[in-house]
């Protein structure tokens, strides 16, 4: 998946480096843009101390985004994304198998400055950096044993023991290309925080993620 997210980011950025213009300080067209935002995300947690990173595990987000148009290379870039993140594991010896899936789903909003390159009359690359701030509102973690004496069982994701932290905040990076009202992006996303509400345990959420959409243009 990595690999996939890096040949995007190559070929944006070469159509990029083919603009003619590498940055424009003139007004733009439309100061304030909306979009509508949907796509899936690969999301896992880290494990910033001792012991082995949880897996990946594919969930979606959906949302809109809001473009405050500065110049027509700099836009500072906003909005609100229902983004479910999480993690899965799965451990099995002789005794038995078990395994976790978490699903935690948070608001997220980000907070990104994009730099904005026009390849054509119809078509521009944005890079997008920038913090984003989430607050989780619901989700479940399943823990699915056949181990004797360990029965399946099913926990809120933000227990206050068991779960993780409602709070995050991390780093988004990504890239985008728009054609006309069209719009395809792809973004790798880095928790800062840890949110793990077990004792002496310190995971950080990372996600990629692959959006599609399409832009309204307000004023």
């Amino acid at each position: 998946m990595r690999k996939l997210m890096t040949l995007f980011v190559l070929a944006c950025l070469t159509s990029g480096l083919q603009a003619q213009n590498y940055w424009d300080g003139s007004r733009p067209d439309h100061r304030l843009t909306v979009g509508v935002r949907g796509g899936v995300n690969f999301s896992k947690q880290y494990n910033t101390g001792d012991g082995a990173d949880m897996d990946f595990r594919t969930s979606y987000q959906v949302g809109i985004e809001a473009d405050v148009n500065i110049f027509r290379s700099l836009s500072v870039n906003t909005g609100a994304m229902l983004i479910q993140k999480g993690y899965k594991t799965a451990y099995a010896d002789y005794r038995g198998s078990m395994e976790t899936k978490d699903n935690a789903t948070y608001i997220e909003i980000p907070l990104l400055l994009s730099y904005r390159v026009k390849l054509s009359d119809a078509a521009q690359f944005q890079l997008n950096v920038g913090p984003y701030f989430a607050f989780g509102v619901s989700g479940k973690q399943r823990i699915e044993s056949t181990f004797p004496g360990l029965k399946s069982y099913e926990i809120d994701s933000y227990d206050e023991y068991d779960g993780m932290k409602k709070q995050d905040i991390g780093i988004h990076a990504g890239v985008a290309v728009t054609y006309n009202n069209f719009y395809a992006g792809a973004c790798y996303e880095r928790g800062l925080k840890n949110v793990s509400n077990v004792p002496n345990a310190d995971f950080r959420n990372g996600t990629i993620a692959i959006n599609v959409g399409y832009n309204f243009n307000l004023f």
